[in-house]
Parts: C-alpha cells; sequence; structure tokens
C-alpha cells in the first residue's frame, strides 16, 4: 500500500459491458473468465497459475474501463477516491475505503436470511466484498444489499473504530478517522445503488502516484 494509491471507479452500462465499444471489447469476456476463477476457488479447486490469470482478467478490464473513458464513451464520470495525502474537500480517501472494506471482510458477521448459498455463512468469505469488478447482475444487487445491512447496524460506528484499530493496511502508521470510514462506506453504497439502478457494472482501477 502506498500513500499514492488512488482508485476510479467507474460506472459502466450494461449494453457497453457485454458488448464493447468502438475498440474496447465487452468487460464481459474477462469478468466471466474471473468470476469461473473464484468459483473454482469457493469450492477449494486450486489449478495452476490460476492466481496469475485472475490478476491478468482484473488487469484486463482495468485496462477496458481506462479506454472507455480515453474513447468518449457514453458512460458516467468516475468517481476518484483521493490519495492519501490529498486532504483538500471532504471526500474520503482511498486508504479510508480499503480500511473499512478489509475490516468487513475480515470480522463483520452479517444477519444472513432467506435460504440462499450463503445464508448459512456467518462471515464474508463467500462476498466479493473487495473485488475491484461486480458485473451488472444479481451479484451487484446482492452486494448492495450487504453494504445496506452494514450501514443499518447499530454498532456502525464501533465497526469504524474497529477498522481504523484492526486494519492491516493501516499497519505502516497511515492515519484515518473512524468518521472517514464511515463516509467511505456510504459512498460505495451510493455508487453501488447507483449502478443497479442505473443498470452498470463496477470496475475499480488503482493508481499508484
Amino acid at each position: 500500500m502506498s500513500i499514492g494509491t488512488r482508485i476510479s471507479s467507474y460506472l459502466i452500462p450494461r449494453a457497453i459491458w457485454e458488448s464493447g465499444y468502438i475498440s474496447a471489447p465487452p468487460l464481459a469476456l474477462p469478468a466471466r473468465d474471473a468470476l469461473d476463477i473464484e468459483r473454482r476457488w469457493r469450492k477449494g479447486v486450486i489449478l495452476r497459475n490460476e492466481a496469475k490469470r485472475y490478476a491478468i482478467c482484473c488487469k484486463r478490464m482495468q485496462g477496458i474501463a481506462r479506454e472507455l473513458e480515453i474513447l468518449g464513451a457514453p458512460i458516467p464520470a468516475s468517481h476518484v477516491w483521493k490519495s492519501y495525502d490529498d486532504t483538500e474537500g471532504n471526500a474520503p480517501r482511498a486508504l479510508a475505503y480499503l480500511a473499512l472494506f478489509e475490516y468487513l471482510r475480515r470480522f463483520y458477521k452479517p444477519n444472513r436470511q432467506g435460504a440462499g448459498p450463503q445464508s448459512g455463512e456467518k462471515g464474508l468469505k463467500y462476498d466479493r466484498v473487495e473485488a475491484i469488478f461486480h458485473p451488472p447482475d444479481q451479484r451487484l444487487v446482492a452486494y448492495l444489499s450487504l453494504l445496506s445491512q452494514a450501514l443499518s447496524e447499530s454498532k456502525l460506528s464501533e465497526m469504524c473504530l474497529q477498522a481504523v484499530r484492526r486494519s492491516e493496511v493501516l499497519a505502516f502508521g497511515f492515519k484515518v478517522d473512524p468518521d472517514e470510514c464511515e463516509a467511505a462506506l456510504r459512498y460505495r453504497h451510493t455508487l453501488a445503488a447507483t449502478c443497479v439502478k442505473l443498470n452498470c457494472g463496477l470496475v475499480d482501477v488503482l493508481d499508484l502516484l
């Protein structure tokens, strides 16, 4: 983790996600390959070079998102999570987002309801809470539902405080406060809700400045 880490979140309409735009290929292709790898991992099937293939798929999706922006594709403006040393304005920084979502993955145990495949799982082992891409389908709806539940927790303030205290991404002297972590969760929820409303997928692009 670098203090210069910045994240750009791109909202990609379903039509472009599935069919591409001019010279930019569909995001659906590398997304499908990455999801297939995730599915095998959940089943405990670890094939040779799978981690490398997964990283290549993610990097390809990030490159396509950038290409769409350069081509002037009809996509919403990206949201930029600021680098650590950018303290202007009140928008949450990338580090606050990373710290809070690391905490959710490691420690948050949502109240599962229903008979879905994750209903018996107490933690977030099978949730894509830190994924850098979310296709415009039911996975994104489930992601939004998870964020909504986290926001509704009566212990949300304590969760954000624990994120500041326990997240490994903050282990090297980086500092964010609980209020910024809560702001990061609220904005991520807004992004996911906008994606669902506009029928868009979501891709995060990390930059080391």
